[in-house]
């Protein structure tokens, strides 16, 4: 391994470790994380590591440093997950991101594709249950999707921790249904569930992920995550 590698990962690292403890996102977690390791500007551009190899390592942070506590409080976060897409099953709900992929830290929302002729459908299912929703258009410009709908969980849902849960719900065209996902996991390692490296879950997935992660859960919630 040649020294910029070296220093990719001892980047990637230092980077994961900001954004589970201090919530950053990863563009300024690995900048700040380069100029503490580098130390000059010009060169630690260049050692920057990637997207990937810092979600690597924020999985490994969050496997190794906070443990059982984590994988424990992780499947609360999958089990609420489940609910929710029980709940919206008319809009065929997909499970993608950081509570799939085992990346999430308490910062991290559940984050659901789903898929309407009108996502003012969805507006209204959720409104009758009582939600308070913020409604914006579809980040990024992603073909089919219709607009972004946002709420918070209560705090004393299993997983959701003091200040509650953010979930996103991503609404699609019926159209996106048919087109391979585009949120796929940016990066796998070998402890990853199959699933988990799946870019993206249906409801039965989900329940499956559930099944074969939870006899390693543990019991008791994350320090600092919860």
């Amino acid at each position: 391994m040649g020294n910029r590698e070296r220093l990719q990962l001892e980047i990637a690292a230092l980077a994961a470790r900001r954004m589970a403890e201090d919530g950053e996102d990863c563009g300024a977690a690995k900048r700040k994380a380069a100029a503490e390791v580098v130390g000059d500007a010009a060169r630690a551009r260049d050692c920057l590591p990637d997207n990937a190899q810092v979600e690597v390592a924020l999985r490994a942070y969050l496997r190794g440093v906070v443990g059982a506590p984590y994988r424990a409080w992780l499947q609360d976060l999958r089990l609420l997950a489940a609910q929710w897409m029980e709940a919206l099953a008319a809009f065929d709900p997909y499970l993608v991101g950081a509570v799939l992929n085992g990346s999430a830290t308490r910062h991290s929302h559940i984050h659901l594709h789903l898929y309407a002729e009108s996502a003012k459908d969805v507006e209204m299912a959720l409104l009758d249950r009582g939600l308070a929703i913020r409604v914006d258009e579809a980040a990024g410009g992603e073909a089919h999707a219709q607009e972004s709908i946002g709420f918070v969980v209560g705090g004393r849902t299993p997983g959701a921790g003091k200040e509650g849960v953010g979930v996103l719900l991503t609404v699609y065209d019926p159209l996106g249904l048919r087109m391979s996902a585009a949120n796929r996991a940016r990066a796998s390692d070998e402890q990853q569930h199959p699933i988990e490296r799946s870019g993206r879950a249906g409801l039965a997935m989900v329940r499956q992920l559930l099944a074969e992660t939870g006899a390693s859960a543990g019991t008791g919630g994350p320090s600092g995550h919860g």
